[in-house]
């Protein structure tokens, strides 16, 4: 094993970092055992989305992230926003009411 693919591994499997295209970017250390991860559910209803932010490892570190995820949708103009805070397993990152996910 190269010393890159050992780097990577350990943090792959401590969950505190991915690797992608060549740059580092930051994630919530996340435990592969937890029975179901922390989620931000961020409802809006122009336009009419589902969106998830996550996984965190507690209620108190996905509450502590929830406002910037609502003070984007804000300012991207999302109206109708309603944030919450649960123990999910979610299909997809951002679902659309006519059924399609993206």
């Amino acid at each position: 094993m190269t010393p890159s693919q050992l780097l990577y591994s350990q943090l792959f499997i401590l969950g505190a970092l991915f690797l992608t295209a060549g740059d580092m970017v930051m994630m919530s250390p996340f435990r592969f055992d937890s029975p179901s991860p922390w989620w931000v559910e961020v409802c809006t209803a122009a336009p009419r989305c589902t969106y998830y932010f996550g996984p965190f490892d507690s209620v108190q570190e996905a509450q502590r992230q929830q406002g910037g995820y609502v003070t984007d949708l804000v300012l991207e103009g999302a109206q109708g926003i309603i944030a919450s805070t649960k123990q999910c397993k979610p299909q997809a990152l951002t679902m659309v009411e006519e059924g399609r996910i993206v």
